[in-house]
């Protein structure tokens, strides 16, 4: 529900700056001329920006040592485990593993995410005594934008167990 609010603030702030630059921008071309008001609206909106687009998810990679039971050529599986999923967006645990270990894991953010962006700092996952049962820890950073700039910073930490169940 936060993140509701905060995109209606974010989507509010945007035209707010845009009809303001509109109207200065009527002033200028009535008072100085055309060319000056169209320099004037291209570096007044310039500076809302997109954050995050460029930024590539974190695939974490985990070493596990090759024991002597484990098989050459084993048989790979991709889980994906919901871990918060609320009326604008969903983040999910996106796991390869075998039968013994996870290889590798990613946070996925769907959804609607206008005004905030999330860094993974720290994933780890642990097997369980049970089949295909994993305990995880994610540790990360949401980060709250108001055009393109950073207001705060929330740290934010899942952790859980779960069954891994392979994607069909």
């Amino acid at each position: 529900m936060i993140e509701l609010i905060w995109a209606i603030l974010n989507l509010a702030a945007v035209i707010g700056v845009i009809i303001f630059c509109v109207k200065k921008a009527i002033e200028i071309r009535q008072k100085v001329g055309l060319f000056v008001a169209i320099v004037f609206s291209y570096f007044a909106l310039s500076f809302i920006s997109r954050p995050g687009q460029n930024k590539e998810d974190k695939n974490f990679k985990f070493e596990n040592k090759e024991t002597t039971t484990q098989k050459l050529h084993q048989n790979t599986y991709m889980s994906d485990i919901t871990l918060e999923d609320n009326i604008m967006s969903k983040f999910s645990l996106i796991t390869v593993y075998n039968d013994e270990n996870a290889l590798r894991a990613s946070i996925s953010k769907t959804g609607y995410t206008f005004g905030t962006d999330w860094n993974t700092d720290y994933i780890n996952i642990n097997k369980t005594s049970r089949k295909n049962v994993y305990q995880y820890e994610i540790i990360g950073t949401r980060n709250w934008h108001i055009l393109g700039i950073n207001v705060y910073s929330e740290s934010k930490e899942f952790k859980g167990v779960k069954e891994f169940k392979p994607l069909h």
